[in-house]
């Protein structure tokens, strides 16, 4: 019985949050207060235009990874070919 309580405790210990809201960049202590919706936008499209292509594409990756991860457990080679039709 107690097995079953640590193996519990493991499982719990997982947190599904965003993980583009962490570790942005130098300011990423910093909190931000917007007085609208439209500078809040202005500045999320500066934050992503100072990206390069290959953080862009490491994010995609990730979030495709987040939405697909039960159908990934399952079937692990999904997604390593390409087919062109």
């Amino acid at each position: 019985m107690e097995e079953n309580k640590s193996n519990n405790k493991d499982a719990c210990k997982e947190v599904n949050e965003p993980q583009q809201s962490y570790g942005m960049g130098a300011d990423e202590k910093d909190i931000h207060f917007f007085s609208s919706f439209e500078e809040m936008e202005e500045d999320n499209y500066k934050w992503l235009a100072s990206l390069t292509p290959e953080q862009h594409l490491a994010n995609a990756t990730a979030f495709i990874k987040r939405i697909f991860a039960e159908e990934l457990k399952k079937n692990p080679n999904l997604g390593n070919t390409l087919t062109i039709d």
